[in-house]
């Protein structure tokens, strides 16, 4: 399969199908590209060869019909059909080396372009793999702190525990003392007052009234002499 030809105008570049314009300087466009460049002026737009002859630029069919294969080069000598060949061939060969230029020339701009944008790959990955160390290591830290914090919970739970239990023992002694203390007055043996104090027993001197803070022969006499019977005595 023969190879394509595409316009030689960079910012077109359209696949050549029925027919082209071909220059004396072996480059071919297409017949848009060429009105509009050719009239304008007779420079080769790709080469800026001048063209001044009227065979410089000519409009040829692509895919000639038989009768003109027949009868283009009938009645030409050998060597000039040789020559004609030649030189045809010569296009040919001109057109694949300046495509092969072309798509080598994209190839390394490609490669340029695809370098650069692997150093800023490269530079966000490094930037990207920093940030995880960085966060690595902060998640690291906070699970530090949570283990410490979960075992002050922890501290704080047994020691809790520990203060309920002791709670509970202290609640319950003084539930027992309280109960002891209420049935006390009604254990007491007779003739004893509350708190063990015996009203029979006879005055305190001085030093024990002023400690115990209560004259018991005082308050019985208070009571005679207001008719009290005092309660402890026989009638």
């Amino acid at each position: 399969m023969d190879a394509e030809l595409r316009c030689n105008r960079l910012t077109c570049r359209k696949t050549l199908i029925d027919k082209a314009v071909v220059t004396t300087c072996s480059h071919i466009f297409c017949v848009d590209c060429a009105n509009e460049l050719f009239n304008a002026s007779r420079l080769c737009p790709a080469c800026e060869t001048s063209l001044t002859e009227p065979d410089d630029v000519v409009v040829c069919s692509l895919h000639p019909t038989n009768d003109y294969k027949t009868s283009v080069l009938s009645g030409l000598s050998p060597s000039l059909i040789m020559e004609i060949c030649s030189r045809a061939l010569s296009f040919w060969q001109y057109q694949v080396h300046q495509e092969n230029s072309f798509q080598q020339a994209v190839i390394r701009n490609l490669n340029d372009k695809q370098a650069q944008l692997q150093k800023q790959l490269d530079n966000v990955i490094r930037e990207a793999n920093g940030e995880i160390n960085l966060l690595s290591n902060k998640v690291a830290e906070l699970e530090r702190d949570m283990e410490l914090e979960r075992r002050k919970v922890h501290e704080l739970q047994d020691s809790s525990r520990e203060r309920e239990k002791e709670y509970q023992k202290l609640k319950a002694q003084y539930d027992k003392a309280k109960r002891k203390s209420l049935l006390a007055p009604s254990t007491a043996p007779s003739g004893q007052g509350v708190g063990g104090v015996n009203m029979f027993d006879p005055p305190q001197d001085d030093h024990n009234k002023g400690r115990a803070g209560v004259d018991i022969g005082a308050v019985i006499g208070g009571m005679d002499a207001n008719g009290v019977q005092d309660p402890y005595l026989p009638n």
